[in-house]
């Protein structure tokens, strides 16, 4: 069947329509979008808890199980994305692995979910962060039915002091992940 093609101006208007019809309706939807979230900043309220973990930390990993260690490293945290997360890294640790983190709050849920990516490819979301003002500390716990159990929680102790500590448990219920870290702010 032979292919029928369009006087060449005419494609050449057929695409520029075409073009302004796409650039229009993104310029649309970037304004509604614009109008929807107003500067699409975090509630000031969340924006303060989470300055508290900005900065650039010298961090001490003590691991009791699954295997007793002690590591050293750096951890910086700064401001992404508009000021709606937190992007945190990790400097590389003696044994060469290294994580990055994006740490925001979520309206709906009025929850602080972080998410953790790891060198060696294991990603960790823990959804539910709960912060109560009165102890400094950001807390977070799975529900009943996750598949996997855990509880994690950082309490400043000053505001150049963090102590984190973190248990998972295995499929039987016991411990199988049991770690505290300490960390002390460097700079913000």
């Amino acid at each position: 069947m032979p292919s029928r093609r369009w006087p060449r101006a005419r494609t050449g208007a057929t695409r520029w329509t075409a073009f302004l019809v796409v650039a229009c309706l993104w310029a649309t939807a970037a304004t509604a979008q614009s109008r929807s979230a107003p500067g699409a900043a975090l509630p000031a309220e969340a924006s303060a808890v989470l300055d508290r973990f900005a900065g650039t930390w010298d961090v001490t990993l003590t691991v009791r199980l699954p295997k007793q260690l002690v590591v050293t490293y750096m951890q910086t945290s700064a401001w992404v994305l508009n000021h709606r997360y937190l992007r945190g890294e990790s400097g590389v640790r003696p044994d060469g692995s290294q994580e990055l983190s994006m740490f925001t709050y979520d309206p709906q849920s009025r929850t602080y979910p972080l998410w953790i990516f790891y060198s060696s490819g294991f990603v960790a979301y823990l959804q539910r962060g709960e912060w109560s003002e009165s102890t400094r500390t950001m807390a977070w716990k799975s529900a009943a039915a996750d598949p996997i159990q855990f509880a994690s929680r950082c309490t400043f102790e000053s505001a150049t002091t963090v102590r984190c500590s973190t248990q998972v448990k295995d499929g039987k219920g016991g411990v199988a992940v049991d770690q505290e870290s300490v960390a002390v702010r460097r700079t913000q």
